[in-house]
């Protein structure tokens, strides 16, 4: 922080020159005006501490190699880069403690908000872990996962609806024998987007067959290794439902080891998309959200909280998803279908 002479001067009421002397140890100053000199550096630097923490945002998410997290992190930090805020972004990697340790530690940064996905699952922890959030003292908006014992506002996506629409849309394809690759079900991102898959076969007429739910961890490992195992035990399988983008490339991965062309030997339904599917010729159908646009909206509203330019009454925004086609969600030949390798 570099105060200006003629500032101190300006707001202490003595001239630029006893300030320099002040300053500088080079002559007498008498006590009372040493003391308005200091009172206005004082003063000089708190505002210049509040101006600093007015431009400062913390963003914390779960995991940053996820294209649907650094596509809402882009999205708002175009927004910021408008008002000229600055945007600090820190990755949990998925852990609770490691969350903790970044709010922690974000105590002693100059932030006036914060815009998070949590990575809290059970209520013991959440409780404890929303007074750490509120002990920081500026405004908080939630993306993707809410938080219960809390009023923070926030920018989420219709899960269920999103998964019952692509579903439905499989079975609308003439699927009847659709297998789904969840994320945990402590989340309830996992739990609604599996209430999709069930309510769009309950409002078809089909039996939900327990055998076909396989539980993930939204990362790639899980998303390749239940892949290989619906393949290997449930040979009457026509579509995979995956529920997020790097459950979806571990899908691809483990169906192209085993040489079973996706749109041809079975279908595969993604939730999230990713950039990459179409560039690599990836024709994957998906469950898409407005991830840059979720970014955007949070910023906004964020920054009307600093500002103090929106009421106090707590804002939910959900976004619903829309669904792209780009063919694999198609009724493959069941008859040549291939055998796992």
């Amino acid at each position: 922080m570099n105060i200006k002479t003629k500032d101190i001067a300006s707001k202490s009421g003595v001239s630029i020159a006893t300030v320099s002397r002040y300053l500088n140890k080079s002559g007498y100053v008498k006590q009372e005006t040493r003391e308005l000199i200091k009172n206005a550096i004082q003063e000089i630097k708190k505002q210049e501490n509040i101006y600093e923490k007015e431009k400062n945002i913390a963003v914390v998410f779960p995991d940053l190699s996820n294209m649907f997290f650094t596509d809402v992190l882009k999205g708002l930090t175009e927004e910021a880069d408008k008002l000229n805020y600055n945007v600090f972004s820190f990755d949990s990697g998925e852990s609770i403690e490691k969350e903790m340790k970044i709010i922690d530690a974000l105590k002693d940064f100059n932030i006036c908000g914060l815009i998070i996905t949590t990575t809290i699952r059970n209520r013991e922890t959440t409780k404890k872990h929303v007074q750490n959030l509120n002990s920081l003292g500026v405004p908080i908006i939630l993306i993707d996962r809410d938080l219960i014992f809390c009023d923070f506002d926030g920018i989420f996506s219709d899960n269920k609806k999103g998964a019952f629409d692509g579903v439905d849309t499989l079975i609308a394809e003439g699927h009847k024998n659709i297998a789904v690759i969840t994320g945990p079900l402590d989340y309830e991102t996992a739990q609604l987007r599996l209430e999709g898959y069930k309510q769009a076969h309950k409002v078809n007429e089909l039996e939900i067959n327990e055998s076909y739910i396989h539980e993930g961890d939204y990362q790639i490992d899980s998303g390749y290794n239940l892949t290989k195992e619906i393949i290997n035990n449930n040979k009457d399988v026509t579509a995979i439902f995956s529920c997020n983008n790097m459950m979806t490339l571990g899908a691809i991965n483990a169906l192209n080891e085993m040489d079973i062309k996706i749109g041809e030997d079975i279908s595969l339904l993604g939730f999230d998309d990713l950039e990459f599917f179409t560039y690599l010729g990836l024709n994957i159908s998906v469950i898409s959200r407005q991830t840059s646009e979720m970014g955007k909206i949070a910023f906004e509203v964020l920054s009307k909280k600093i500002l103090e330019e929106e009421p106090y009454a707590t804002q939910n925004i959900v976004l619903k998803p829309s669904i792209v086609l780009r063919g694999s969600e198609k009724l493959i030949n069941t008859n040549s279908k291939t055998e796992a390798k």
